[in-house]
């Protein structure tokens, strides 16, 4: 968990803690499997029907994998509490801005479905909402590929997310 200053930050009050994307994710896929054990509530899936779920979850698994191997072609950071050197606009970075947040929905759906409770699915809701709303990196990010001597022409050609 880091600290990200708040805008009153500045006059000696505290920071307020945030959690960076891929913990959140994780969080997520965590609260997933916890409320699946402890309050499982209706369920809308039934074996075999839940083995479905393998589909949704490779799909993201390999938008991840696609994401993360362009990352590695271009000398840049992967951490998204990081500064990039460039931007990567190859892969899956030339149809969304944010591949690998957007990977953790069909992985985290994929699960929801293999579980096949409803609290699961809710999980899946909550962290498209983090992901929408929460993602703090996101203005870093934001702020970096406005510095790019291409990022405006970047952020007009590529969808944030799909």
């Amino acid at each position: 968990m880091r600290a990200v200053p708040t805008a009153s930050a500045a006059h000696g009050e505290r920071t307020r803690p945030t959690l960076s994307p891929p913990a959140w994710f994780f969080a997520s896929l965590i609260a997933m499997v916890a409320l699946h054990v402890t309050l499982p509530g209706a369920r809308w899936l039934v074996p075999p029907w839940t083995l479905l779920g393998v589909l949704p979850l490779s799909t993201g698994v390999a938008l991840h994998s696609w994401a993360m191997r362009a990352f590695r072609d271009t000398p840049t950071t992967t951490d998204p509490e990081g500064r990039p050197t460039q931007l990567v606009w190859s892969g899956p970075y030339a149809l969304s801005r944010n591949p690998m947040y957007l990977a953790g929905m069909p992985i985290l759906g994929g699960v929801a479905v293999l579980l096949g409770t409803a609290t699961s699915a809710l999980t899946l809701v909550l962290y498209g909402l983090a992901a929408t709303r929460l993602g703090g990196a996101g203005k870093r990010w934001s702020c970096a590929i406005a510095s790019e001597p291409n990022g405006r022409t970047y952020r007009a050609a590529v969808r944030r997310w799909l």
